[in-house]
């Protein structure tokens, strides 16, 4: 009787241990492996298995929506462009499908788990890929430090943040930001919403790359989908401008309205601008004093100023004086010269505050001194006539001549009266 040799099984596992195939024992806790022995099972624990073996349940991704702002959380794949199809892809690492928001794919381009290399990481995994052994990045967290820490530098030394000055980098400066830009690459190619938005800022305004307000959107848009509040609100101003995405009012509101919700007070600002003025929402003075009072409240002296003339004018909200004049009050105090202005002239008209022509002047000092036009004739008034200062003729002439420098109409005639008074 003659014997066949069977085929070998293509369903027969390696076991974790001795690599021998035919392992039939899976371990209990994970799953994901098998043992060929109950010996081998125990020695794989001892060698290191007990510290990573999680259960399915353990090692499976959290969500997008489960995670706090913030968090090193994962972009949909597909969702974003450069996405992908992960439905027929599983997790190398956990042998677990790729979930479609909690994917995370290295410098090396090989996509896991973002839980998962986290705790490749938590384990001391750090220098390669599990899958080509290239070089596995610091962490994002790491990475974005470090391109700060440069970029920072590059900033002092161009002076500023204005596209203008990052014309003409130096050689030294342009490969420092090509550093830059590569680390904050790598960080945002695992999820971190910090350094996607600051792709986005760096490309918007052309720093150490050609300006592209198309991809600046696109690195904005990942952040801003993370949550990200500064992200949010620069994506609303582009999708209210145009610049970088199709122009779409309801779509700028819709994310002004998520960067408000976390407390960004220009988001706040802006949005009171858009209800005020009916653009991409009904026109409703209610809710833009109440964002604008929302702004206020955080400081924002543009929603001040402007909340003040709310309650002046009593539109959006009850005409109250006295509200005016302290909204004006914070606003000058922070050296806003209109809120200056409009706070000396109730001072003069005794609106909202007991009249007093000195603080008057004052304030109408402060103002002039920014360059406010009107300020700088009434203030020139004040001395003609000795109102809330002494009388001073030279004083008066310097004020009206630097109105008029302004091409304020007033100020030209006084002056031009002033010197036909003075010819023989």
């Amino acid at each position: 009787m003659s014997s066949k040799k069977k085929a070998a099984d293509p369903n027969l596992k390696e076991c974790a241990n001795c690599e021998t195939i035919g392992a039939h024992l899976k371990c209990a806790k994970c799953k994901a492996i098998s043992y060929c022995s109950k010996a081998c099972q125990k020695q794989h624990w001892k060698n290191g298995h007990k510290k990573l073996c999680l259960t399915p349940e353990e090692r499976r991704p959290q969500t997008l929506t489960s995670r706090g702002v913030g968090e090193n959380s994962c972009n949909p794949r597909g969702a974003e462009e450069g996405g992908g199809d992960s439905g027929d892809t599983n997790c190398p690492l956990c042998l677990d499908s790729l979930s479609v928001d909690a994917v995370c794919t290295l410098p090396c381009k090989h996509a896991f788990h973002q839980e998962c290399v986290k705790q490749l990481r938590k384990h001391g995994v750090q220098q390669v890929c599990p899958l080509c052994r290239a070089a596995l990045s610091p962490g994002p967290e790491k990475l974005f430090e470090d391109a700060v820490r440069v970029y920072v530098t590059v900033i002092r030394q161009v002076g500023g943040d204005e596209q203008e000055l990052w014309q003409s980098l130096t050689d030294s400066q342009q490969r420092k930001m090509a550093v830059v830009i590569d680390m904050f690459t790598s960080a945002a190619t695992e999820s971190y919403a910090g350094a996607q938005f600051q792709l986005g800022h760096i490309y918007h305004g052309g720093h150490g790359v050609a300006r592209d307000p198309q991809k600046a959107a696109q690195w904005l848009r990942k952040a801003a989908d993370q949550g990200l509040a500064d992200a949010q609100f620069n994506l609303g101003c582009a999708y209210d401008s145009g610049e970088g995405v199709v122009q779409d009012f309801r779509k700028a509101v819709q994310w002004l309205i998520k960067a408000a919700d976390q407390g960004h007070t220009d988001a706040q600002y802006n949005l009171g601008n858009t209800y005020h003025h009916g653009k991409g929402v009904a026109e409703d003075h209610k809710k833009a004093a109440q964002w604008w009072q929302k702004s206020a409240d955080q400081g924002h002296t543009g929603a001040q100023y402007i909340l003040a003339f709310m309650y002046f004018n009593g539109v959006g909200v009850a005409r109250d004086l006295q509200k005016a004049a302290q909204w004006w009050q914070k606003a000058a105090d922070q050296g806003h010269d209109g809120a200056q202005y409009n706070l000396a002239v109730m001072y003069s008209n005794g609106g909202g505050v007991a009249q007093d022509l000195q603080k008057a002047a004052q304030w109408y000092r402060k103002a002039a001194d920014q360059g406010h036009a009107n300020a700088q004739y009434t203030l020139a008034g004040m001395y003609h006539g000795g109102q809330g200062v002494a009388q001073d003729g030279k004083k008066a002439a310097y004020w009206w001549q630097k109105a008029a420098d302004q091409d304020h109409v007033a100020a030209q005639q006084m002056l031009m009266q002033m010197h036909m008074r003075d010819l023989p």
